[in-house]
């Protein structure tokens, strides 16, 4: 790879930052385009997010930014302005600048549709969800999924309260049926009995001895289990729902299809 000291920085915001394959796609795509560039995976811890941000104010060669876990929904309040998708969901994947303003975008429920017609040939609309986790990403496939028609949706997560908020939001802006529950909440079983496809969007599964977020038991065979993660390829939840009968599918569609 080769680039001049005017190239265009390009960098990818999230803790942890290691395992993304994001800057060997990124880089590959610019070298393709003949693009004088350079993407770079820079871990920020929470705390120093608004430093991070503030400093691409006054770099002249900044040529864009991703966000990933956890920075998604904090990153709204470091942006001036926001795509309208992005305004919605209350959470961005994206920055870049226009006229010396940053402009924050969110293309994580496009990239997650996109990749459940492309690659699962799944029809969203009148489907019973179940998603782990209401974090920004959480925040992103629940309003797309609502969007194109999926119904119940139930959003499960450790704090109850976030899981009820996002449930709301989603109700609110969509008007579709959906419900947030904490984790040890007896529904969840009837949930995962009888949902047709459900989405791990927490984090649990990026290390190798991390267990399942849940009892794949409790799922019916034949159901879609999507997990977010991408890599490693094959995480414990998809291992065991494998073995439980149903189709899985990790999250390396999805990266590539919000990515392009």
């Amino acid at each position: 790879m080769q680039f001049t000291a005017a190239a265009k920085l390009f960098i990818l915001f999230g803790d942890p930052v290691a395992h993304s394959l994001s800057p060997a796609m990124q880089n590959a795509a610019l070298q393709a385009a003949g693009i004088d560039g350079l993407y770079i995976p820079w871990r920020v811890q929470s705390a120093g997010l608004p430093a991070a941000f503030a400093s691409l104010r006054g770099m002249d060669n900044f040529g864009g930014a991703n966000v990933t876990v956890p920075h998604k929904e904090q990153a709204v309040a470091l942006v001036d302005t926001l795509t309208p998708e992005a305004a919605a969901v209350g959470a961005i994947n994206t920055v870049v600048s226009r006229d010396g303003r940053l402009l924050g975008a969110n293309t994580d429920g496009l990239g997650f549709l996109r990749s459940l017609r492309e690659e699962a040939d799944f029809p969203p609309r009148g489907k019973s969800v179940v998603i782990l986790g209401a974090g920004g990403a959480a925040r992103s496939v629940a309003f797309s999924l609502a969007e194109a028609g999926a119904a119940p949706i139930v959003i499960i997560n450790r704090t109850a309260e976030r899981a009820q908020s996002l449930a709301e939001f989603i109700n609110r802006t969509i008007g579709t049926t959906a419900l947030g529950v904490g984790l040890h909440d007896p529904r969840i079983s009837i949930s995962l009995r009888d949902c047709a496809l459900m989405v791990n969007t927490t984090s649990v599964g990026l290390h190798p001895n991390d267990p399942s977020p849940i009892a794949p038991h409790l799922l019916q065979p034949g159901a879609l289990v999507y997990d977010l993660i991408y890599r490693p390829r094959e995480t414990a939840l998809l291992r065991e729902a494998k073995r439980r009968g149903c189709r899985v599918m990790g999250g390396l569609g999805m990266l590539l299809y919000q990515g392009a």
